[in-house]
Formats: structure tokens, sequence, C-alpha cells
């Protein structure tokens, strides 16, 4: 379904407005010439932005009217492989974690280095767009792992402002490799990362404008994943929030959730209690710097006189639990983690919506049909064309969702997202094991223990989304339950094999 919205005046008027107060020119006055060449990219990708929770568009305003506004909402945006480097290792391909060989954030199916080492570096969306003639940039967080290699700049990148360690997530005292120097930043105002990540896209748009090449720009902030502040201009009018209550937030009965939950639920609702709050107060404060970042990049390409001619995608790697199911962090196939917020606009894209099943893995092929790039056949995703012009033909009505564990020491999952000093017994109690599922427009099935197990002892969940939207009843985990709904898993259950085997062509 495709619900087109027509833009009201007085929308371009506020919109024309937010970019005047950031000292730019408005929209109206950015229209590139009719012969201009082709369309320069900029995605901007959040960090743990969850869109089941957190009220993405009243928390960043200026980013609902220039780009969600502008373009088409995708209501059903999801992340297969809900943890960041996973995440983002699919983000930058346009694959599965089965097919990239990065599930979680280390060890043999995680990290940087398996990313690496699995061949990933030569075909990303920057070494694709740059053989093509673009100029390429970024600045942020690039693939958990990387501090352990800081010199390294990945093929594909003319412009490279990569954070080495993970004081990146607390906004302070982090190094980024500028294009081969590691420089590093304090503790002054100006230091805060999403304003230097702001600066940084801004003068690269300006200069890659003036180049006259076509440009595609990566801004990767940290906001607003733990522990990442609000910036100091806006601690004051950072109020202390009550995460949502959800009806699944602090679950009461868990029982019918695999061991792993029913073992760590007393001290998963206790970490919530203490942190949950606090945690959510400083996402919602840290979104504020990052709504003027996106103002901040509309407004130079505003200025450049680039605009109409580039497409804006924002997005996030994965969602966040914030207190689901008694969870912290993220990981987990239920919709908190997998749910994403993705808005794009740019040259043709009428404003509306959309119910299609967007996957991170669709960026990719979508960026390089843009710019007129044969889509690779090792390529999983589908390009979101025909869905940006309201066209779900023939469209995905299911998607893998996969995740490899923290590992046997605890070490490959969240653990590897921790700022330095930070890091407690506690933490361990934050991640799960690995699984494979499932998600159609109905039901999720969950097959744990994926790394663990072996295939008979591996546990098992399936939900009715369209009864249960909140996941708080698994149909089988009693004998009764996997008795009425034998039928349905086993449906499921080939259907999941076919996924998690499933490569290019085969997984569109």
């Amino acid at each position: 379904m495709y619900l087109g919205r027509s833009v009201p005046r007085s929308l371009i008027a506020a919109a024309a407005a937010l970019l005047a107060v950031t000292g730019c020119v408005s929209l109206a006055s950015a229209a590139p010439d009719p012969g201009e060449g082709r369309p320069n990219v900029v995605m901007i990708l959040t960090d743990d932005l969850d869109v089941t929770a957190t009220p993405v568009w009243q928390a960043m305003p200026r980013t609902a009217a220039l780009i969600r506004d502008r373009g088409v909402e995708f209501t059903e945006g999801f992340a297969p492989m809900p943890i960041c480097c996973a995440a983002r290792a699919s983000i930058l391909t346009g694959e599965y974690g089965h097919n990239t060989g990065v599930l979680t954030n280390g060890g043999e199916v995680g990290g940087f280095e398996a990313f690496r080492k699995n061949g990933n570096e030569s075909h990303t969306i920057a070494t694709t767009l740059q053989n093509a003639g673009y100029r390429t940039g970024m600045a942020g967080k690039y693939l958990n792992g990387l501090e352990n290699d800081p010199t390294h700049i990945p093929p594909g990148w003319d412009e490279w402002n990569g954070g080495v360690d993970n004081f990146l997530y607390a906004g302070y005292n982090y190094t980024l490799n500028e294009n081969g120097n590691l420089v590093k930043y304090g503790v002054a105002p100006t230091d805060y990362a999403t304003d230097v990540i702001r600066a940084k896209s801004e003068r690269f748009i300006t200069d890659a404008s003036a180049s006259g090449k076509p440009f595609f720009w990566y801004a990767t902030s940290t906001a607003p994943h733990f522990p990442l502040p609000p910036a100091p201009r806006h601690m004051a009018e950072t109020r202390p929030t009550a995460a949502p209550r959800s009806p699944n937030y602090q679950e009461v009965d868990v029982s019918d959730k695999p061991t792993w939950l029913v073992d760590t639920a007393g001290v998963r609702a206790a970490t919530i209690t203490v942190t949950n709050d606090i945690d959510y107060t400083n996402r919602l404060g840290s979104l504020k710097a990052l709504d003027e970042m996106v103002a901040g990049i509309v407004g130079t390409l505003a200025r450049t006189g680039e605009l109409d001619n580039t497409y804006l995608i924002f997005t996030s790697d994965n969602g966040y639990s914030l207190g689901a199911h008694r969870l912290t962090q993220k990981m987990a196939p239920y919709e908190e983690s997998i749910r994403v917020p993705l808005v794009i606009t740019g040259p043709g894209i009428q404003p509306g919506r959309s119910d299609a099943m967007a996957l991170s893995i669709d960026l990719a092929p979508t960026i390089y049909d843009w710019v007129g790039i044969p889509i690779p056949d090792r390529v999983d995703g589908r390009t979101l064309t025909p869905v940006l012009a309201g066209d779900n033909t023939g469209w995905r009505t299911d998607f893998a969702a996969e995740y490899g564990g923290e590992g046997a020491a605890g070490r490959n999952g969240v653990l590897q997202e921790m700022v330095p000093g930070t890091e407690t017994p506690a933490i361990f109690a934050f991640d799960m094991p690995s699984y494979s599922a499932v998600r159609n427009e109905r039901y999720l099935y969950v097959r744990w223990y994926e790394r663990e197990r072996p295939l008979e002892q591996r546990e098992y969940e399936l939900y009715d989304l369209a009864a249960d939207r909140y996941q708080l009843t698994n149909l089988i985990s009693t004998p009764e339950g996997r008795a009425a709904n034998a039928g349905v898993v086993a449906e499921l259950d080939a259907r999941l094999r076919q996924l998690v085997g499933c490569a290019g062509d085969s997984c569109r």
C-alpha cells in the first residue's frame, strides 16, 4: 500500500524556515539545471534508534520536515541483522549476514576482521560508486573491530574519517582516522562527536559540489547509542523522561521464553529498573544534535545547489529494546530490535508512506539503481525504486533475521560496544545466544542456539503478530501449543531453511 500525501504550503514554508535558521538558502532556490548529471546520494545512519518506543519524528522535527515529509516513510522498515557490525556490514554490501560472514560484533562470525577476511571490502557501496566515478566519503562509526587496525582505510573512500575506538560512543575523548592521520578529540564542547561529524559532512558536500563530480556521503553519528549524552547546549533542556511502558515492558511472565531469558530475567529486570530511564533521557537528548546535523546537511545541499539532485536516506542500523521483554540493548528478533525508521527522499520521489517490507539490505541495490549501475548478482536485497513509486507488485512478504551470538567467552556481541572502563560482569547478562528467524506479515518464528547446540537441542518461539502485537505469548511453548500449530511451524521452518541458505537472486 502506498499512501500519497500532498505537501501543504505551510510545510514548505516551515522547511524553508528551518533552512533559514541554519544559515541556508530556501528549498526553492536550490533547483539544479535540468541537464545536470547523475544524482548524489547521502545516507545518514543512526545508531540503535528504535521506532517502536522512541518518538523519532517528535524528537527530530527538522528531520521530519526536511526528509520524511518530502519523501517516503517506510512504516515496515527492518534490520535483519539487529546488532551494529552485522547490520552495517549488510548495509554496505546489500547482503544478509550469512553471506557477508558477519553475524555479530566479534569472533569468527563477527567484527571488522570477519568482514575483511570474507572479502567484503572489495564490493561495498563505496567501492562500487567510486569505480563508477563518484566522489565518496564518510565520517563517524564504521564497523566494530576497526579499533584493532586503526590506521586501516578501507578501499573505496576518497574522504575517510572513521572512528577507531569506543570512546566515540561517549561523544568525547575519541580518535578519528582522518585520511591516514589519527586525530584525538578531547572534552571541549566543540569536540562533541555528532557536531564534528556534521562539520565534516558540510565540508565534504561543499567541496564535492565544487568538484563537479557526483558524490556519495555516509554520515554515521553514534547517536543515540548508550551512553552518549546530549550536546552541552542541550543539557539544560533535556529533562528526565521515563521510557514508555508498553505492554511487554518488564514482561511479568517470561516462562514461555527461551531458557537464556528465563535464567537471566531477574538480573535483566533489575538492570532496567536502574538504567533504562536514564538511558532513554540521554537518547532523547542526543537526538537534538543529530536533528541539527541533518538540517545542516540538507541546508548545505541547498546552498550548493545540490539538494534537488540528491537522494537522502535516513535510517538506523538496528532498533533497541528499552525494557521490552526485560531486555536492554538490541540483538533480539523481537519487534523492538528489528524495526527501524526508514525515510527516503530525492529526485522524482513523491511524498507518501509505504507499507512495503523494506530491509537494510535493500539500500545498496536501490542506490545502484538510482545511479545507473547494474545491481551485482551477489546482492541479496532488492531495489526500492518500484515501491518508492507506489508499486508493491510482487514485493517480498517475509525475510530472515539472524544473530551470531555472544560467543563461548561472552565477548563477541554487545560487549564489543562498551566504552573502555565501563565493562562489568553484569554486562554479560545483556547478551543472548545465536538464532535464525523468519518474520512474515503475520508470524515470527525463531530457532534459538543455532551455533551453540545441535539441532535437536534448540529452542523455538512462534508469535502471531496479528493477535499478539507485543509478542507476549509463545504459541509453541507447550505440547498443546506445538500440536495446534504444527502445520504453521512446518511451513515456517521450511521457509527458514530456504532463507538462511539463500544468496543473490534466491534471497529476492
